[in-house]
């Protein structure tokens, strides 16, 4: 599996580790959310998502979207264009 295929994934269980905080808020807004609570569809490798907080994730969600796009893009092209 090469880096872009890791970045999709980590960035799909962000997605949707963001998703299920944002419905947990919205049933109950006194709880954090920061709790790990026993769901068997998270993938066991991304389970340090559970963990951030909603704001983590959005932060974290949009790093890998960067992250992904400058490798697919190539690093070469990002570089030229700092330099001009």
């Amino acid at each position: 599996m090469d880096d872009a295929e890791l970045l999709r994934r980590e960035l799909r269980a962000a997605r949707e580790e963001l998703v299920r905080k944002r419905s947990r808020q919205s049933e109950d807004p006194g709880k954090t959310g920061d709790a790990l609570p026993l769901m068997p569809d998270r993938d066991e490798e991304f389970l340090r998502l559970a963990l951030m907080s909603i704001d983590d994730l959005e932060t974290h969600v949009k790093r890998l979207e960067r992250d992904l796009d400058d490798l697919e893009d190539g690093f070469d092209n990002l570089e030229r264009t700092e330099t001009e």
